[in-house]
């Protein structure tokens, strides 16, 4: 059931913010080259070993780097709580700089181990501690109080160490810090790695280093989830920042060489070939029919991932207190009010590699539609339009936010809805009718802004929004889709999205582009009786199944729906 969000598909790619450097692996580990068991693992100990870290204070400037998605969201092998980044160096609200071998083994200390970025990560705070000092291993006997839906913590039996407290990575980042564990045992073969709690895993010497179970272990669960794109980015990133590299990453399988069944044969890293088979593998497909889901507390439904991997499938919501999931089937039930994400992961084959897939579930009390629609829709601008003049909102597409017009003042901190986004559309609901913005055309090919409140918009002094009763005039223009609302004075609107300033202002330089939502009236199209439609399928435009037929009990609501892939207007 436990599985990793293998966040590696093209619309979360890792914002690479250091460039990659190029390296030729062969020339790089050379000196390791021909070499097995003992004798290879102190050659990658001298070409790879204790590296220039970066001072642990400063790791959070990093993560940037390392652990950022394009969607600024923050990677966390520990949880399946998104967060957020919001600037270079600020610490993330609820996380911590988590070593996945605890300080109390080597000592403590904050330099070299200690603040190895190829070992310490962003992880959840409630998880780190709940983690506690335990060794990394199969836990059978699961506490429930410390065990989020990612991490088991509990029992487990660990080699000659009998029934110990363990803590177990979700199925697919199992491998991952297996080959976290590979690197610290072999970057740091001479340090002493004595554990205080639970079972021991490590032995005080240079070499195997890792107690027999422990490496057989890790050595399974790294066959199990190979090496992915993450992993290859993160790993080209560190070695621009710290100037070394993983060797189990750049060569999969590459620990059989040294305590697997490859250890009596020496590795040939100028033509590597992955005992595990991994080169050979083809790059999996996964998707859902439906990006959205709507339920309400007490509903089922069900989705099948859509795959051309025959590898084993497993599901998991980001919050089963909203929806739960079965772990097999991928049946869903609503829970209570709220949004989770149900993910389909797809272990790796010998044919494929591993793969996942999410779709979102919003579940509502009493099966009110919680975006109802009156016939209208904002969509966004992507080119200018024929005329100006109409009735906007001007959205921060990143959070989900638009400016509120309903404000009596516009330049105050969080002046900001939150708006649901759906293919560049906009379901118009009470809150953001009353946070529109009217455009009218002035002189000289200028535009005012007036928000719901009557209050019109347009910059003020330095970085602030001036709130006027009399028209101010802005320029304005899409440029690769971005929308550019230009003051006389040359600043223009953007949203900041540092933590307690986030918000719309005017800037010279900098901050996030904002985009214009132009209000469409839905007037026009084609008519659609509510009775007698049969089992036609019909969404609403946020892509939700309308039930209908035999199946509906009540009137549908005025508004636009697709109807055979067709928009028509219900009266």
């Amino acid at each position: 059931m436990l599985s990793k969000q293998k966040l590696f598909a093209s619309c979360l790619i890792m914002l690479l913010a250091v460039s990659l450097h190029a390296v030729n692996l062969a020339t790089y580990y050379s000196n390791a080259n021909g070499k097995n068991g003992a004798e290879l693992k102190t050659a990658l100990y001298h070409i790879m070993g204790n590296p220039a870290v970066k001072s642990y204070s400063s790791l959070w400037d990093w993560y940037y780097d390392t652990d950022r998605m394009s969607d600024n969201k923050v990677v966390d092998r520990y949880s399946n709580i998104e967060r957020y980044f919001t600037s270079r160096g600020a610490a993330i609200s609820g996380m911590n700089k988590e070593h996945g071998i605890p300080q109390s083994w080597w000592g403590g200390g904050t330099t070299g181990i200690g603040a190895d970025l190829h070992h310490v990560m962003p992880s959840d705070a409630t998880a780190n501690s709940n983690k506690s000092n335990y060794g990394m291993g199969v836990v059978t006997d699961v506490n429930p109080k410390t065990s989020n839906g990612c991490i088991k913590v509990g029992k487990g039996t660990a080699g000659n160490n009998g029934t110990v407290q363990l803590w177990e990575p979700a199925d697919n980042w199992k491998g991952d810090f297996a080959r976290i564990y590979f690197y610290i045992v072999t970057a740091y073969e001479e340090k002493s790695l004595v554990q205080q709690q639970g079972a021991n895993s490590m032995m005080n010497n240079t070499y195997p280093k890792l107690q027999q179970w422990a490496y057989e272990l890790y050595i399974k669960w790294s066959r199990e989830d190979p090496v992915d794109d993450l992993e290859r980015q993160r790993n080209e990133t560190v070695y621009g920042i710290q100037g070394n590299r993983n060797p189990f990453i750049d060569f999969p399988g590459l620990e059989r060489y040294i305590w697997g069944d490859h250890k009596t044969q020496p590795v040939d890293l100028v033509n590597y070939v992955s005992p595990d088979g991994g080169e050979t593998q083809i790059d999996a497909t996964a998707r859902f029919a439906q990006d959205t889901r709507y339920l309400i507390v007490g509903d089922t439904c069900w989705q099948q991932v859509i795959t051309n991997s025959n590898g084993q499938v497993t599901y998991q919501s980001s919050d089963a207190a909203v929806a739960e999931v079965n772990a097999t089937t991928g049946e869903v039930t609503a829970k209570a009010v709220g949004r989770t994400t149900i993910t389909a992961f797809v272990a790796a084959t010998e044919t494929y590699r591993s793969t996942s897939a999410s779709y979102t579930v919003r579940v509502t009390g009493n099966g009110d539609d919680p975006y109802p629609a009156d016939g209208d829709i904002y969509e966004r601008l992507t080119e200018r339009p024929v005329d100006w003049p109409g009735t906007y909102l001007i959205v921060y597409e990143g959070e989900g936010v638009a400016l509120n017009g309903g404000l009596e003042e516009y330049d105050v901190a969080n002046n900001i809805i939150s708006v649901d986004i759906f293919q560049q559309q906009i379901a118009v609901t009470p809150e953001t009718v009353a946070a529109e913005f009217v455009v009218a055309a002035m002189t000289d090919d200028k535009y005012s802004f007036r928000g719901a409140s009557g209050k019109y918009m347009g910059h003020d002094s330095k970085n602030s929004i001036a709130t006027s009763d009399s028209p101010i005039a802005n320029a304005l223009s899409i440029v690769s889709g971005e929308a550019n609302i230009v003051s006389n004075s040359g600043y223009g609107l953007r949203y900041n999205t540092q933590n307690g300033q986030k918000r719309f202002r005017f800037y010279k330089t900098g901050q996030e582009p904002v985009a214009l939502y132009r209000r469409t009236s839905a007037n026009g199209i084609e008519g659609l009786k509510t009775k007698g439609e049969g089992q036609r399928e019909i969404y609403d435009l946020a892509g939700r199944k309308i039930v209908n037929g035999k199946s509906l009990n009540r009137k549908l609501n005025k508004g636009v729906y697709i109807v055979d892939g067709k928009k028509v207007y219900i009266k």
